[in-house]
């Protein structure tokens, strides 16, 4: 499996359903060389890489509903909906313990796709000096516009990697990959709308306008790395896993049986695909 990649999108908590999928992979050892994932998608890739099945349930459904996690109380006081310290300090260092050390024992590579707020380019990192900066450059990929500050790492002011790279099939491709497995967390024809409020982007971004330029454009952007990836589907050269039905989980979810439904539904989509999935896979 040296020329498969993996692929997984964002969605905050929608990424529950990828946990499900990866956690499959773990109990059936289906390993890929290669993970590229944007936003939660990067977040959920790093215990994936580290070896640690059902670590990512325990942060999406176990503390889901803690006050420090997410809390539209502190959006109205003009702070992060999500608590950014808390997911990215308090649960990988005290709550759920992150393995760093099984993390730099695998032999994956993780690429995690980030956006230079300033220059609106997607900007792809697949070394970390320690714990600390992979969790830097993960929250930076998951810092949502409007409701999340930017991350500033080395000199580049960083946001979400979903906004310039939704589904970082390219930093796979420029790996040299010849194939490529997509988790997706979006259904089968979902289409990506135009944003609303862009005079409220314009006023929030006002300093940043390559920013406000792709998130005016974002819809496009996906739409049309959708349509590629059916395409390259088509041509055997990409094998897509996502929800058979539009979610009933919004990106903000704190309620834990739909979270659990939506982990498991992840879960029983990988068993049921597994066998044309490893055809792909084994297939010359």
């Amino acid at each position: 499996m040296q020329e498969i990649g993996l692929i997984l999108e964002g969605g905050a908590m929608r990424g529950v359903y990828t946990a499900g999928v990866l956690d499959y992979f773990h109990d059936k050892q289906i390993d890929f060389p290669f993970v590229a994932g944007a936003s939660v998608g990067a977040c959920v890739a790093t215990s994936y890489v580290a070896n640690q099945r059902g670590r990512n349930y325990k942060v999406f459904v176990d503390y889901s509903s803690h006050p420090e996690y997410l809390s539209f109380k502190r959006l109205l006081t003009k702070k992060p909906l999500f608590g950014m310290d808390f997911i990215f300090d308090t649960l990988p260092n005290q709550l759920v313990p992150f393995d760093y050390e099984s993390f730099l024992k695998n032999n994956k590579k993780l690429v995690v796709a980030t956006t230079d707020i300033y220059t609106g380019e997607p900007v792809y990192y697949d070394s970390f000096e320690s714990k600390e900066e992979l969790f830097k450059i993960v929250r930076a990929s998951s810092s949502l516009p409007f409701v999340s500050e930017s991350v500033l790492h080395k000199g580049v002011e960083l946001m979400d990697g979903g906004v310039s790279d939704p589904i970082p099939i390219n930093a796979s491709i420029q790996n040299g990959n010849k194939k490529h497995v997509v988790i997706l967390t979006r259904n089968q024809g979902y289409i990506k709308k135009k944003l609303k409020f862009n005079r409220v982007v314009k006023h929030t971004y006002k300093k940043y306008p390559e920013l406000v330029r792709i998130l005016e454009q974002r819809h496009e952007k996906y739409n049309q790395t959708i349509e590629n990836l059916e395409n390259m589907e088509k041509n055997g050269e990409v094998f897509i896993i996502q929800p058979e039905q539009p979610l009933k989980v919004s990106r903000v979810e704190r309620n834990k049986d739909k979270l659990h439904h939506l982990y498991m539904d992840g879960y029983r989509q990988a068993e049921q695909i597994s066998d044309a999935l490893l055809n792909f896979i084994n297939e010359s």
